[in-house]
């Protein structure tokens, strides 16, 4: 009779453990997925980003921002839109970094509710908030579509912008950290697993691993503050053609502590002489943004127990690790078309990766405390379920410990490794522009540039070559700043001032 009444419990309690392992393992895949999909959808942007048609990367990232944004969306989208000129480009770009601010006032590491979240499962549940350097980037590329597209008064705004956001971020950043370090101790505090583990202590003890795993960061000579002096000195330009030389005069001088680039003195001498009013030479300024900046793959690390809590039998966290940036070309010059002897050499003003790297170096302390406390947790959980479910109980916990550590490895891939300047002063001749040895683009400089449609008709010359998207026109009589974006197998130009327009 016992048995007999025993056994609808049994069954009752079967039927439980196979309900657990089932919606465990629904919200297993529900997480799995989503870390694998900011992968893939990363992996598909990049490949027609940077192999096959930007035009198509563009439509891409924006179905990924969606009609409400993402600032990691609208910058890919955003950047693209601009190569491609497409209309779209400023509003895109704007929306992302409305969305940027928002986050960037509540805090760049994340608030408090997405932090529980992600200790919970993975730090892929939480809403992509951005870096400093992209919120930065934002208001770079609206500048430079806004000199596209002739609005000279909206490019100083944004300008402005990128520097005061640079400018501030060595203040703001100390004190995202501390606050985002606060939160994560008060979450801490509230969860009766984590309250009595010191993850401070904790993270510090493995510090010896992490500094094995993450040696490679001393290759990328980071950059001591948050200034992307490539910024600093497109805005100098801008600023030196707009003879507002006193700020161009400090944003040089901002660009050139950082990277000594000897297209800087070149300018200088440019300004100075400016200034006084007796230089009446012309220059084309040639800024070219070659190859992919730095990734974030993911790196699993199985850790002593001990080094977390006497309670945890086994520990595995996974954390980002960042991977340096790729050339497209090592060497980039302007030769005279009529006389090989006459070399411009392009300048490096600038290695992005250098600006990523200072800013991901200081978010690993948080980044590690979060990972500790979200494995020290999974950790309880599984020694939890095996106490009161045996060996159902010990196999769902190992599966969610195990399927729901994962890294977040997003990051703006759109952006290039380095930014590369030549000054091209004018002497009545064309320039081919070449990568590697390999030529780019034949600038033809037009003597007589008189608006109107007749300027094409006047010069034999672009009659030939008017439909070959490697010839561009321009002004001898005016100084232009051209911008090149060079990727694998691919390139775009934009003339951002001068042309044969002005």
């Amino acid at each position: 009779m016992k048995d007999i009444l025993k056994r609808p419990m049994r069954i009752a309690k079967f039927s439980f453990y196979l309900c657990l392992e089932g919606i465990l393992l629904a919200i297993l895949i529900l997480f799995v997925f989503t870390a694998c999909s900011h992968k893939n959808t990363l992996d598909t942007f990049n490949k027609y980003y940077y192999e096959e048609d930007t035009h198509k990367a563009y439509k891409y990232a924006k179905s990924q921002a969606g009609d409400s944004g993402d600032v990691l969306w609208n910058l890919q989208a955003g950047i693209s839109a601009f190569e491609i000129q497409n209309e779209d480009a400023h509003n895109i770009l704007e929306q992302g970094e409305n969305l940027f601010s928002k986050y960037e006032s509540q805090g760049l590491l994340g608030g408090f509710f997405d932090n529980t979240g992600a200790v919970l499962i993975n730090e892929n549940v939480k809403t992509y908030r951005g870096n400093i350097y992209e919120g930065v980037m934002f208001n770079y590329y609206k500048a430079l579509n806004a000199m596209a597209k002739g609005d000279y008064a909206l490019a100083r705004v944004e300008f402005n912008r990128a520097n005061d956001r640079q400018r501030r971020a060595k203040d703001y950043f100390r004190k995202d950290i501390q606050k985002a370090l606060d939160e994560q101790k008060q979450q801490n505090a509230q969860d009766a697993n984590l309250k009595n583990i010191d993850v401070s202590s904790s993270s510090k003890s493995i510090s010896p691993i992490l500094h094995q795993n993450y040696s490679n960061l001393k290759n990328f000579n980071a950059y001591t503050g948050f200034i992307n002096p490539s910024v600093s000195y497109v805005s100098a330009l801008f600023f030196m053609l707009e003879n507002d030389y006193s700020k161009a005069m400090d944003l040089y001088k901002e660009s050139y502590g950082i990277n000594n680039a000897s297209v800087i003195v070149s300018d200088l001498e440019v300004l100075e002489k400016r200034k006084y009013g007796y230089n009446q030479s012309k220059y084309t300024w040639v800024i070219i943004e070659e190859g992919q900046s730095a990734q974030k793959v993911e790196i699993s690390l199985d850790l002593p127990a001990y080094l977390v809590s006497h309670n945890v039998l086994h520990v595995g966290i996974s954390l980002p690790e960042l991977t340096m940036g790729r050339l497209s070309a090592k060497d980039y010059r302007a030769v005279s078309a009529n006389n090989p002897s006459i070399i411009y050499q392009a300048s490096e003003v600038s290695d992005l990766d250098r600006v990523i790297a200072n800013e991901f170096e200081k978010q690993l302390p948080f980044i590690v405390t979060r990972a500790v406390s979200s494995a020290v947790l999974k950790s309880v959980t599984q020694s939890v379920l095996s106490d009161n479910f045996g060996i159902y109980g010990a196999l769902a916990g190992m599966l969610y410990s195990i399927s729901t550590n994962s890294a977040d490895i997003r990051i703006s891939t759109a952006l290039p490794k380095r930014t590369m300047v030549m000054q091209i002063a004018h002497k009545q001749e064309d320039v081919i522009i070449e990568s590697d040895g390999k030529q780019l683009y034949h600038l033809h400089f037009l003597k007589d540039c008189n608006k109107g449609e007749n300027v094409e008709k006047s010069d034999k010359k672009i009659k030939d070559k008017k439909n070959s998207k490697y010839f561009i026109v321009l002004c001898q009589k005016n100084d232009n700043i051209l911008h090149l974006r060079i990727k694998n197998n691919s390139s775009n130009y934009q003339i951002l001032k001068g042309g044969i327009s002005e």
